[in-house]
């Protein structure tokens, strides 16, 4: 077999394949076995039928379809290693059959699109600006009022209710003096300013006092329900308690029942606050740099993926996002809602927009590990898988690490630590701008 290798565009290629006759003569053969299995003659049992005879009968041509199918299923998988070619879709095969003859061999060829070869720019000396990791005052005030807000009090006040406060309520809505469905209770406790009802319905509510009651109008927005949407209404309300925050203050009594390790004081509890914060800090300050690093080294670079290769993702995460929608019984466009996405083709788009930057990361980084000789050691390897073994507190024993070597093949685990050390070579080596420790 030979092969000639014809670069079409940065993404697709034509191989022209010659196949020798002793290869197409071998799957002739091949055919014939596969082929007689299936052939009732009379006076041979089936399977049995001589080659020759069935030659006379049917003619060679009828072998041709499966020979032919033999020879495309050796001879095309060695011609991409030959051609040093990763396919990224089905190919398209040219073969004129009246050019077959038996004792012969043929040509023929494959249109295919392939990986693109990556445009690298310039890896070292990447400008990235970093997050600063310096612990502020700010920081640990709204550490302290988080701790806070979960253990404050809800009190009754006498006086009027103010934005933040809680009134317990009874009330009763009417649409053209009409109560409709859903729109009465008893006994409602409503945060004033949490914008959980329709809008300018809290805001009437400020001011109220326990026993008023008050008529508060309002009008259903459009994308409301269908029966209520632009609609005015009316609500009946009743007070009958407003209930004000009290937030505790910060003692040595809650830091205790906080129950922090070796943590009993107010100034020990922001000692512990202040190495917390600054642990979450670094570990983000981390995030940021490797997401900057690899932002500026996709920006330049370049490779042009086959559109086969971006639409065959974009299905496939498609068919995904669909098939969730089904296991929860909702509309594809409501799941997608609820997960900040407008809409299907908002949703395609931003698919397309990751699926390229994460190809052409991994085709960067992959150009790196082999323009720096980049490699992982057996041990190294078994390093990481101990390390995964070991993710969730788990110990990294024997039984813990074959089972993840179950679930990574060793080539995997093997490109993630030579993608480390990339990410390592890109810190070292990045331009660190106003940099803040």
């Amino acid at each position: 077999m030979s092969v000639n290798v014809e670069r079409l565009s940065e993404n697709s290629v034509k191989l022209t394949i010659e196949v020798e006759a002793s290869t197409f003569s071998k799957a002739l053969d091949k055919a014939f076995e596969k082929v007689v299995k299936e052939v009732k003659v009379d006076g041979f049992r089936p399977g049995k039928m001589p080659k020759n005879m069935f030659i006379q009968r049917f003619g060679v041509e009828s072998l041709y379809s499966d020979a032919v199918q033999f020879v495309l299923d050796e001879t095309y998988p060695n011609a991409l290693m030959e051609a040093k070619v990763f396919p990224t879709d089905s190919p398209k095969i040219d073969l004129d059959y009246t050019t077959l003859k038996q004792g012969e061999g043929f040509t023929y060829t494959v249109t295919v699109d392939v990986w693109p070869e990556v445009h690298l720019g310039n890896y070292k000396g990447l400008e990235v600006e970093p997050l600063s990791t310096r612990v502020t005052k700010k920081d640990v005030d709204q550490e302290i009022d988080k701790v806070l807000e979960q253990r404050v009090e809800n009190v009754l006040k006498d006086g009027a209710a103010e934005k933040g406060d809680t009134v317990v309520i009874d009330f009763e809505g009417f649409v053209d003096g009409v109560a409709f469905d859903g729109g009465k209770a008893e006994n409602y406790a409503l945060e004033l300013g949490s914008n959980s009802f329709v809008p300018g319905f809290e805001d009437q509510l400020i001011g109220s006092k326990p026993e008023d009651e008050v008529e508060v109008k309002v009008t259903f927005p459009k994308d409301y329900h269908e029966s209520l949407a632009n609609k005015d209404a009316i609500f009946k309300v009743k007070v009958h308690e407003v209930k004000t925050k009290v937030k505790p203050e910060l003692t040595d009594e809650l830091i205790k029942e906080l129950d922090v390790a070796n943590v009993s004081t107010v100034d020990e509890y922001l000692e512990h606050l202040k190495k917390e914060i600054k642990t979450k800090k670094e570990e983000e300050a981390k995030r940021h740099l490797e997401n900057a690093l690899v932002d500026a080294l996709c920006a330049a670079s370049y490779a042009e993926f086959p559109d086969s290769l971006i639409n065959n993702e974009i299905q496939e995460q498609v068919k995904r996002v669909e098939d969730q929608a089904k296991q929860y019984k909702m509309p594809v466009e409501l799941l997608l809602q609820y997960s900040g996405v407008s809409s299907m083709d908002d949703y395609k788009k931003r698919v397309e927009e990751y699926t390229r930057k994460s190809f052409l990361q991994e085709l960067a980084f992959e150009k790196i590990m082999e323009i720096e000789g980049i490699k992982a050691t057996d041990e190294e390897i078994e390093k990481e898988y101990a390390s995964l073994a070991s993710a969730n507190g788990q110990e990294a024993n024997l039984k813990n690490i074959n089972e993840v070597k179950k679930r990574y093949p060793k080539h995997q685990v093997e490109y993630h630590v030579k993608a480390l050390k990339v990410m390592e070579l890109l810190k070292a080596n990045a331009s660190i701008k106003n940099s803040k420790k």
